[in-house]
């Protein structure tokens, strides 16, 4: 090899490890930007209630105010009152239209007026844990999930002794044909002492948060079902568009 060849060849071999490093660095941001894009993308309808939670917090107020008039007062509302609360009017009648009469819902429902959200309870029943299918339960409860919340099988009715277990979507696949699949994703506004109603079988029951965690998905102690208490758990996924960890919020009925 001549000394021009070896020279040249130092000179391929240094530009050629550069080049290794500023294409590594070229793909480490390329793929970021791409994955960053990609997640707000697939949960865009999940982030948009929380921005605009952020953005303007008055909609949730005028949702908040119009949902306690309904749950603590037991008034009949005029339907003016919710134009603000919900622009699409699809929406508004499909989940507001019964606060316009002084009887409660015909169907079982969560009313948790911080987030603005009045939500169909969707009961699964138990006898896939009886015969310990579990993967036939969660198609059971993931069915159950686009039509509303699902009120966990096997955990205690309102009004029981127990623990009224409740989960939903914090965010799903938008392609999911369910209408409720990021019905939770602003949860996390909860805080000890808010209060969430809970209408089942046409009787309202009333549940005061008493505490807020995180845990690990394969955490079963949050369904534990006390003897001596009434508390409720809403449960949904976190952070959103994520299932890293579980997002608890406990209740004691009042």
């Amino acid at each position: 090899m001549t000394t021009n060849q070896r020279q040249i060849g130092r000179g391929v071999e240094g530009i050629s490890i550069s080049e290794k490093i500023w294409q590594f660095v070229r793909f480490t941001v390329v793929t970021g930007m791409v994955f960053v894009v990609s997640f707000f993308a697939l949960n865009f309808t999940a982030y948009k209630q929380i921005f605009t939670g952020i953005l303007d917090p008055q909609v949730q107020a005028k949702a908040q105010e119009t949902l306690e008039v309904a749950s603590e007062g037991g008034k009949a509302l005029d339907s003016s009152a919710l134009l603000p609360v919900l622009p699409d009017k699809k929406e508004e009648r499909k989940s507001y239209a019964w606060l316009n009469f002084p009887i409660t819902p015909t169907d079982n429902r969560l009313v948790v007026p911080k987030l603005g959200k009045s939500i169909p309870i969707v009961e699964t029943g138990d006898s896939q844990i009886q015969g310990e299918n579990w993967g036939q339960l969660e198609k059971q409860i993931q069915s159950g999930l686009q039509q509303g919340v699902v009120h966990y099988p096997g955990t205690a009715k309102p009004g029981e002794y127990g623990n009224v277990f409740i989960t939903g979507h914090s965010s799903y696949y938008p392609w999911d044909p369910g209408q409720y699949k990021d019905v939770f994703a602003t949860l996390s506004k909860l805080e000890v002492g808010d209060r969430y109603y809970v209408y089942y079988n046409q009787k309202q029951y009333s549940y005061e948060v008493t505490s807020k965690k995180e845990v690990k998905p394969s955490n079963v102690d949050v369904l534990s079902q006390p003897k001596d208490e009434k508390i409720s758990t809403l449960m949904t996924c976190t952070p959103v568009g994520t299932a890293l960890r579980r997002l608890i919020i406990t209740a004691k009925e009042v």
